[in-house]
């Protein structure tokens, strides 16, 4: 197999980092509440967060929404609510591929790897700084028990987004 000199290859391991559904950041946009409860608060002070939906750097200019948001995975005793960050106004959904996304590849971040059963496994959590995220994620799915990994902000705690097996 021919390659172009620099391009950055990974194996043949199928799977794709996942941003936040559509459907829950318009609702969040349209609501003053999240689903907890909590009043969403409105950032527009010239910083950038990172948007859980493009999974770029946002709020520059438009401003970013800041509110808690349950995750989906992993359905288990390891469920938790975690602070999150989105643009203001619309933008588009990041969709899947195995490019590391910007909002993670900036930053130092926890791996936290799960089974399908949604237990987490301990021994294959860890730490990284992000341009290092793409071989941490092709190690981590080499154990063909490992289903997905949260990827989360290492100092904060906060979840930026899910890699998941195709």
């Amino acid at each position: 197999m021919n390659s172009i000199p620099g391009e950055n290859q990974r194996t043949s391991m199928r799977y794709q980092f996942e941003a936040m559904p559509s459907s829950v950041a318009d609702w969040h946009r349209q609501n003053r509440q999240d689903e907890m409860g909590n009043r969403i608060l409105h950032f527009q002070d010239g910083g950038t967060y990172p948007c859980r939906h493009c999974l770029k750097e946002a709020g520059k200019e438009d401003g970013a929404l800041l509110f808690s948001y349950r995750l989906h995975l992993p359905d288990s005793v390891y469920a938790q609510p975690t602070a999150v960050f989105l643009c203001k106004g619309a933008c588009t959904r990041h969709i899947g591929g195995t490019s590391v996304p910007e909002i993670v590849s900036n930053r130092f971040v926890a791996l936290r790897a799960f089974r399908e059963n949604g237990l987490m496994d301990y021994a294959m959590n860890t730490l990284s700084e992000g341009e290092d995220v793409g071989d941490e994620v092709e190690r981590i799915l080499a154990n063909d028990e490992i289903a997905f990994i949260n990827i989360h902000t290492a100092l904060a705690g906060c979840m930026l987004c899910v890699v998941r097996r195709n």
